[in-house]
């Protein structure tokens, strides 16, 4: 394979939008939000745009007299071939100066080449030395080509009306919607009202973190989300589950689905309810046609994520939801000195992937231990383990609490509290619901428990 050969380019094309600049007065407007100096190959034809850009940011003139002055007092004469080659690129230049624009996009479009090029030749070189991880390989190489798609500036800077404009007509979507009445929700929701109602619509682009210490139910709450999301929502969900193995996710699912008692079906079948054993036959034959898809590979990398998320799209073109099961047991072969520093890492690589794809992700976390210390054992942010990134980078933080797993005589049997620590779009406080664990189950109060438990 020869590396050798000349990178990508047009030489003829970058003469004739230099020509066009240098001929047609205020020529740059046109392209200044498309064109840089890195979309010119040659040395000379880049110091020649460079002082185009120059002398336009003073609002002054860049013809070829001017552009010549320009680069002889800046000491770029000779680098770029002084007055003469500027004399002979204007007359061999080819007539373009009525297609300035689609001449400066084919140079975009050559920057894009040498850039994908020049990517595809690092990662051919870690593939045949293999220096890196399986799993690193495949990560450098998407998060190469992914970063390609952002980087012209151009593309991702936009005028403050253009993106008023945009909120405007997504109120006209909802009220189109709401006329219609179709659903209003443009991202995912959990099914358990109160908590919704604070929430409100959890857009994708959203990291959301779900925190409790053991026997909370933090992995009930997980599959409560990814059922209504691919369920009721009919969006595909992905469950990475690092710490359960996929046939017991099943079953809780199932449990939760018909209901069933998830301690019979697990340990003694044969006594479970006709009833139960006939709902939970049903729920397994319905799961046959839901978007939801497990990966349950032990210690999820990032590289594993971003794999398993590119093959939903692909199946379905979207992805409505990523559940990761849960951050503390994430892993990496990359070094970092302190604990924080790689949590910081996972968050920050989870909450740009969620915009990446344009969907939600929900991670799990446990909390310290040392909140078993206070009287009061409900979470608060500093129980977050390692959470300065966690605060950073999630949208919404949601910690799990039972007062009964410590109060045995409490009021609130059967009550789980949801409390919304961070909500980024949204108000913070506290939403209830029942807690069936032993069926896998968060489930809505009704509206006189609700009040009563809000007004005590």
């Amino acid at each position: 394979m020869n590396t050798n050969s000349a990178p990508i380019h047009n030489l003829q094309i970058e003469q004739g939008v230099l020509a066009a600049l240098m001929t047609v007065t205020g020529s740059y407007a046109q392209v200044e939000n498309l064109l840089s100096v890195d979309d010119f190959y040659a040395v000379r034809h880049k110091l020649i745009f460079q002082a185009i850009v120059s002398l336009d940011s003073k609002n002054s003139p860049y013809d070829v007299v001017l552009v010549n002055q320009w680069l002889e007092m800046n000491n770029h004469s000779l680098a770029s071939g002084g007055e003469q080659y500027l004399m002979q690129l204007m007359s061999d230049a080819p007539s373009s100066f009525y297609n300035l624009v689609p001449y400066a996009e084919k140079l975009k479009d050559l920057t894009a080449c040498r850039q994908v090029e020049s990517e595809a030749l690092k990662i051919i070189q870690q593939a045949r030395h293999l220096n890196v991880t399986r799993g690193e390989l495949v990560q450098n190489a998407q998060a190469a080509f992914a970063d390609l798609n952002t980087e012209s500036g151009s593309e991702s800077l936009f005028h403050i009306h253009d993106a008023a404009a945009n909120t405007f007509q997504e109120m006209h979507r909802k009220i189109d919607a709401a006329i219609a009445g179709k659903t209003l929700i443009k991202g995912i929701q959990t099914g358990i009202y109160d908590l919704d109602k604070k929430l409100g619509d959890v857009e994708p682009g959203c990291l959301m973190v779900v925190a409790a210490r053991p026997a909370m139910g933090k992995t009930t709450m997980l599959q409560l989300i990814a059922n209504n999301v691919a369920v009721i929502q009919k969006k595909p969900a992905l469950i990475m589950s690092g710490e359960m193995p996929k046939e017991q996710i099943a079953m809780r699912l199932c449990c939760a689905i018909a209901p069933a008692d998830i301690g019979v079906v697990r340990n003694s079948p044969h006594l479970l309810p006709k009833n139960e054993f006939t709902a939970y036959t049903n729920a397994v034959v319905m799961l046959k046609s839901i978007p939801m898809h497990i990966n349950d590979t032990s210690r999820p990398s990032i590289a594993n994520i971003r794999e398993s998320i590119r093959k939903i799209q692909h199946q379905y073109g979207s992805i409505g939801i990523v559940l990761v099961d849960y951050l503390q047991i994430m892993k990496t072969t990359k070094q970092f000195a302190r604990e924080d520093l790689k949590i910081a890492y996972f968050t920050g690589e989870l909450k740009a992937m969620a915009k990446e794809f344009d969907c939600v992700i929900v991670l799990l976390s446990q909390l310290n231990r040392e909140l078993e210390k206070r009287p009061n054992k409900r979470p608060m942010m500093s129980d977050l383990r390692e959470s300065g990134a966690i605060e950073q980078d999630a949208d919404q933080i949601i910690f799990l609490y039972r007062d009964e797993v410590y109060n045995k005589e409490t009021r609130y049997r059967g009550i789980a509290e949801a409390i919304v620590g961070k909500n980024r779009h949204g108000e913070a406080g506290t939403a209830y619901m029942h807690a069936q664990l032993k069926y896998c189950q968060f489930t809505n109060l009704d509206p006189e428990a609700l009040n009563e438990i809000q007004g005590a």
